[in-house]
């Protein structure tokens, strides 16, 4: 229903809405009130803290954890069962306090629409909250002033609004009351103003056509609303890998309890209850030993850690589990505005018959030609804008065009020396504005506008310093100029003077023989970093995508000069195409969107995650809110909306796009370091299942029994798997592709290594075993072979930390928190060995000749490494 206002007369609008210009009564409004309901946006209320502290437990390794409790309990294990509650607890909670205060954006949305508003009440103008605010109200707004509703513009004099939160463009709209007959996007909607957009200057009165969810901000609310948010990569992997785990271990430990009891049942023809009983009792141990249990606080103090070094890094996180997805993606949505660029209209040249200055060398005053002086003085004279020296440094109020000449004019040192006498204003169809100025040396006109504007009053121009007829030739040449800039999508504005006769009053009609001087250029400038950081992004796989509300061409021209190549497709384009077709064009390099509604960024972030990309959308306004939301990864920066900020999982605090990179960087560090964790985990965790299986199916002694798998699962796995997640990255971490949305947490050449290494340590443990005593009936030679086993998975594992470390090529000495777990390690191994615990723990204490033995054992497991390393190098690749 929106969408036809633009289309109908003031007139039209009025009797639709059973109105007129004289407003609404007080009985009347209470009546709409009752109709519409007041001006605010739905409340949704957050999600209850304990459903966001119960969701810390959706995982299957969580469950996995909880059923080895239970185990655990059933086996008498109450320690252990009380350090795996504790370590779950823990975990519930660190994941709960980062991820407090999120799904904000509503209450975001409605803080920005709460606003006063002059309306025209009962005959008389009134300030009211703009909650109260009926369709057929009429308001009035000028200047500085928040649009309360969307409304159709009535009257208008020099009204500029800016959109840029709600459309993404960068320079503000000229608004009129001229009835607009075909249909349009907001960006053409020139009758209309869209609620929580602002007025730059002029003044207007509009009839409230809209309230609440029905306006445009009411629409993007529900986008946001219905945008669903998807699973991190890393959540997709850890529950498939938990699932694949958990299946595992209940086989091994349905087999390690058959094999037993067959065992039982060949040698005596029966089985007891007690062994019953202990086979089970061996089981459950094995179940609770191949878990990995410290693997959840692993991932979660990870991933806490990579929000400081975010944060360190100008990051702020706002989902914990967010983290690891940067590392992960694969393309990243860009916003133009405010994103790429500075949002700030910048003069970057200025031309005059005689040369062109570019504005990056900063000529000074003296350096100037008379042409070039009153360029800037014009510029600087034709202008409502102020820049003032507030607190926190410069303030500036106005166009953001007539900002731009401001700095400009300051740029070069010319001030504006001059009292302005008279004005005639902006006009739409003119599309110029005048001022007479006096100045020291007399009364003058100056005259700023579009060029073709500036030309047809123009009958003279300013060449090496005198006054010549505007010939065709000349007049050429700046027609030229003027496309070569518009070509490269900017901003151009031409400025003539004259002496002002005081005869003449100031009216358009003075506008005439007027002396030429020259252009000003301008454009909203990319960021100087940005360029760097795409190129990263290049480098690392990932694909970057400019999605902006701006024309076709001024996009293709920033994309090009920050280094985004490939087709451009318009709103109106992509709105005539189903899913199918933009996916066609997105796989044919389709990678700027110019002139897009929110709905469509939206659509584009869908489309391709059904494509199988994992997709990070960065943006700052308003109409970036649902896309943040729906993207595998949000990204808001700094200077933007507070709704766009609560839709995304990171905020950028200083909007430099360079920070985008960064944190792909730690996102990718983070990864892998869960990974090294997991395979430390799990390596060990394999060489302790398959010691104990691979005994069983062979009829041997137990090498290892229940407390002693527990010993090893909770003192020397837990500790340096811990360390990890503060360890240094990889070398050329960002000179890799990003990971496949579907692949596993491990991949195939990650789990060979496992593989290789679990069955190294298993068999050179159980060689120990066997030729310690393994096979012995007597009670003192197993513990003595039990012994040599339990010490050596002891030593493997804590080789295992180096081993991996080494495969991702991390710097030996660059983290003292894994030497230092591995140290801790060793002595509390030592204690045990040499204190009365040894005895509780059912080990005997080992001479140096059984150290020696140990170490030959660690020395071939190494070897074994080294050789596979060798073996396996001409086939590495990045994983």
């Amino acid at each position: 229903m929106l969408t036809s206002y633009h289309e109908m007369t003031v007139e039209e609008i009025f009797v639709s809405l059973a109105g007129d210009a004289s407003g609404l009564t007080q009985a009347e409004v209470e009546q709409r009130l009752q109709r519409y309901g007041p001006n605010r946006l739905r409340e949704v209320p957050p999600p209850h803290s304990l459903i966001i502290f119960f969701d810390q437990f959706k995982s299957f390794i969580i469950y996995i954890l909880l059923f080895a409790v239970v185990f655990a309990l059933a086996i008498g294990e109450y320690i252990d069962s009380l350090i795996i509650i504790v370590i779950v607890i823990i975990n519930a909670l660190i994941g709960f306090f980062q991820e407090y205060g999120a799904s904000r954006s509503l209450a975001a949305l409605k803080e920005m629409t709460e606003v006063m508003a002059t309306v025209l009440r009962d005959g008389s103008w009134q300030e009211v909250k703009s909650a109260f605010l009926v369709p057929g109200d009429i308001i009035a707004v000028s200047a500085g002033d928040k649009i309360p509703a969307d409304a159709r513009v009535v009257t208008a004099r020099h009204l500029l609004v800016e959109e840029a939160a709600l459309t993404g463009e960068s320079l503000p709209v000229e608004k009129g009351n001229e009835v607009i007959k075909e249909p349009s996007q907001i960006i053409g909607q020139k009758n209309m103003l869209f609620s929580s957009t602002s007025v730059v200057s002029g003044r207007a009165e509009a009839v409230v056509v809209v309230t609440g969810m029905e306006t445009r901000i009411g629409a993007i609310a529900a986008l946001v609303e219905t945008a669903e948010e998807e699973l991190t990569p890393l959540q997709r992997r850890l529950d498939r890998f938990g699932r694949r785990l958990g299946l595992v271990i209940i086989v091994i430990c349905v087999l390690v309890m058959l094999l037993s009891c067959g065992k039982e049942f060949l040698l005596v023809h029966t089985i007891s209850r007690e062994s019953l009983v202990a086979f089970a009792f061996i089981a459950i141990s094995l179940a609770v030993a191949a878990v990995p249990t410290a693997l959840p606080a692993v991932v979660t103090i990870a991933l806490s850690i990579g929000v400081k070094r975010l944060l360190r890094r100008k990051a702020l996180v706002r989902r914990l589990a967010s983290v690891e997805t940067l590392g992960s993606c694969d393309v990243i949505c860009t916003d133009k505005t405010g994103t790429l660029t500075c949002n700030r209209m910048t003069v970057r040249q200025a031309w005059t018959l005689r040369r062109e200055l570019l504005l990056e060398s900063e000529p000074c005053a003296e350096q100037l030609f008379q042409a070039e002086k009153l360029l800037f003085s014009a510029g600087a004279f034709c202008n409502d804008a102020v820049i003032n020296q507030g607190e926190t440094g410069l303030e500036n109020r106005g166009d953001p065009t007539e900002i731009a000449l401001l700095f400009s004019a300051e740029k070069v040192g010319c001030h504006s020396r001059g009292r302005r006498l008279d004005e005639i204003p902006f006009d739409g169809r003119r599309k110029r504005m005048s001022v007479v100025v006096e100045e020291e040396a007399g009364v003058r006109l100056y005259a700023k506008g579009a060029p073709d504007s500036i030309l047809e009053i123009s009958s003279r121009v300013l060449l090496d310093g005198a006054v010549v007829p505007l010939n065709d030739s000349l007049r050429g040449l700046i027609v030229a100029q003027n496309d070569n800039y518009a070509g490269q999508a900017m901003r151009v504005l031409a400025f003539a003077c004259s002496d002002y006769n005081h005869e003449k009053t100031a009216s358009p009609a003075a506008e005439n023989d007027l002396v030429f001087i020259g252009l000003q250029a301008m454009v909203d400038p990319p960021r100087p970093e940005v360029k760097e950081a795409i190129l990263r992004s290049y480098a690392a796989g990932i694909r970057v995508i400019m999605i902006t509300g701006d024309y076709r061409e001024t996009a293709k021209a920033v994309g090009r000069e920050v280094g985004i190549e490939g087709e451009v497709l318009t709103g109106i384009e992509l709105a005539g195409l189903n899913d199918d077709e933009l996916s066609e064009r997105l796989k044919n390099n389709t990678n700027i969107f110019a002139r897009v509604l929110p709905e469509h960024k939206q659509r584009i972030v869908s489309v391709l995650q059904d494509l199988g990309h994992t997709v990070a959308m960065t943006g700052d306004g308003v109409n970036d809110a649902p896309a943040l939301k729906k993207a595998n990864i949000g990204i808001a920066v700094g200077s933007g909306t507070d709704v766009a900020k609560e839709a995304a999982d990171f905020v950028l605090l200083d909007d430099s796009f360079s920070h985008i990179t960064n944190a792909i960087e730690e996102g990718r560090g983070i990864y892998d370091n869960i990974q090294k964790s997991i395979m430390l985990l799990l390596s060990g965790n394999l060489g302790e299942v398959l010691i104990i299986f691979l005994a069983v199916l062979l009829g041997w002694n137990l090498p290892l029994t229940a407390v002693l798998l527990l010993w090893i699962n909770m003192v020397t796995d837990g500790a340096p798997a811990l360390a990890f997640s503060v360890d240094a990255y990889g070398r050329n971490i960002m000179c890799r592709p990003p990971k496949p949305r579907n692949e596993a947490i491990l991949t195939g050449r990650k789990l060979l290594l496992i593989t290789v290494l679990g069955v190294a340590g298993t068999l050179i443990a159980l060689a120990l075993f066997r030729l310690n005593g393994g096979a012995s009936e007597l009670e003192g030679e197993i513990t003595r072979a039990q012994t040599m086993v339990f010490n050596f998975v002891v030593l493997y594992e804590m080789i295992l930390v180096f081993v991996i470390r080494r495969d991702y090529e991390v710097p030996l000495f660059s983290n003292a928190w894994v030497w230092s777990t591995v140290v801790l390690s060793l002595i509390l191994q030592g204690i045990l060995m040499y204190t009365p615990l040894a005895l509780y723990f059912k080990v005997s204490p080992l001479n140096l000749y059984d150290i020696a033995e140990l170490l030959l054992g660690g020395l071939v497991f190494y070897l074994v490494f080294r050789i596979y390393q060798v073996v396996m190098k001409p086939f590495a690749t990045a994983s």
